[in-house]
């Protein structure tokens, strides 16, 4: 992966507010592999960050599995139904299961155009285990469940790492540098459950595919920070809710911090000013730790104003 020793990295989880530069929807980039690179393109034409990945979208495996998905125009998708109820249902998803299908094709083909035509580091994104698995179960259920019925859903944790894996490989063979895990469920763990319905299941995904992978959990994960320092990741990508230059003293110096500028209260919400000014107050809490990537917090989402991602390019560029 071409990372340079000297430079700062400034890689921003971009996709969905590039639709105003190509004048397209949101479902139109999700399901059209030439629209969604034309927007790519579009998006380091007028930023120019030091890596690209395609856009955020944790319905890609659990509709490849045959889940009915909602699909507005300019807003994420949605997973309609979460029909694994019981280990019957479990048996007749993995007996239907045949390998990569669905929009999984669409991402694929984004990321050989990205491979083709891009000069800096590109990622991918696949879905976490665990949160696959809350994907099929219900979030809810799945939460239950952990206590109630741990065995039932490691059988199911089993299965959506099996079909990550395929996906990450696949994904990984058309060229890009990394691949980033998206796990916003495991929030909701204690760092032993943790460790045992996530965690385990990341490391089996590293070790099997001894690739850079990047550990992303939205929100709070303070509980979680030490054990995902050691899951194998190459980076952790975290949201802004952690102070980022605790977590350095924390994390091991081999592993990436990526982040963590408030995706919402900060590029959505905020103005130039206030973006450029958060950017340089985070650049300078960790000008010290040479592990930072400077990043968002999560996905920036639609509606992003592409002045507010100016200024935070121009801090970065400044700093």
């Amino acid at each position: 992966m071409m990372i340079s020793e000297k430079k700062r990295l400034v890689i921003p989880l971009l996709g969905a507010p590039g639709i105003k530069l190509t004048g397209t929807t949101l479902k139109q980039n999700l399901i059209d592999p030439s629209i969604q690179f034309k927007t790519l393109y579009k998006i380091l034409e007028r930023f120019n960050p030091d890596g690209i990945f395609p856009f955020m979208d944790l319905t890609v495996e659990a509709e490849a599995l045959g889940l009915k998905i909602d699909f507005p125009e300019n807003e994420n998708p949605s997973v309609r139904e979460h029909p694994i109820k019981d280990r019957e249902a479990l048996a007749e998803l993995k007996r239907k299961w045949n390998g990569i299908s669905g929009r999984m094709k669409v991402f694929i083909k984004v990321c050989e155009m990205m491979v083709k035509e891009f000069d800096r580091i590109k990622g991918g994104y696949v879905i976490g285990p665990f949160t696959l698995a809350g994907e099929l179960m219900g979030v809810n259920d799945l939460g239950i469940n952990v206590l109630e019925e741990p065995e039932f859903v490691k059988e199911v944790v089993e299965f959506t790492t099996k079909v990550i894996l395929e996906y990450a490989k696949v994904l990984f063979e058309t060229g890009i540098d990394v691949v980033a895990v998206l796990e916003p469920t495991a929030v909701i763990l204690s760092p032993q459950l943790f460790k045992e319905f996530s965690m385990k299941y990341f490391k089996y995904l590293s070790s099997e595919i001894k690739r850079p992978l990047i550990y992303h959990i939205c929100g709070n994960t303070k509980h979680l920070i030490e054990d995902m320092g050691k899951s194998g990741a190459w980076g952790l990508s975290l949201d802004s809710a952690v102070d980022l230059k605790w977590a350095s003293e924390i994390v091991p110096s081999k592993v990436n911090l990526i982040g963590n500028l408030d995706p919402v209260g900060v590029f959505l919400q905020g103005n130039p000013e206030m973006v450029y000014e958060r950017t340089w107050k985070l650049l300078e809490r960790m000008k010290d730790v040479e592990n930072f990537i400077l990043s968002s917090g999560c996905d920036i989402p639609v509606g992003t104003p592409l002045e507010n991602i100016d200024a935070f390019m121009q801090a970065a560029k400044n700093f």
